[in-house]
């Protein structure tokens, strides 16, 4: 039982040592512990809310060379609706709720 546990939490540790940029005063520790990074993030969490939402997980991985990027389909229902955004910026993990502006499209039925 001990192992199963022990497996289970190194399955979660990931996120659970997740940067929360949701967290008053996380951005301006990151500017101040790592520059480089809050320059990257702060670009994402400004340009992706306007960017169709199935596309933000190929751009964050692409422009800014990020790893394990999850978009959630959980959406909040707000207005605007809200996701939570995830991504590793080497070997630091970052997670964030994102507002989505960009509009959305008509998909026809088959």
């Amino acid at each position: 039982m001990k192992l199963v546990l022990a497996a289970i939490g190194l399955l979660f540790a990931g996120s659970a040592l997740a940067i929360d940029l949701d967290r008053p005063g996380a951005m301006e520790a990151l500017a101040r512990e790592n520059p480089a990074h809050h320059a990257k993030v702060e670009k994402i969490l400004s340009e992706a809310p306007y960017r169709p939402f199935a596309s933000v997980a190929g751009w964050v991985r692409t422009e800014f060379a990020a790893r394990d990027v999850d978009t959630s389909y959980l959406l909040k229902a707000s207005y605007p609706a809200q996701a939570r955004l995830s991504f590793v910026l080497d070997e630091r993990h970052y997670t964030k709720v994102i507002r989505i502006d960009a509009p959305a499209r008509a998909i026809p039925a088959k």
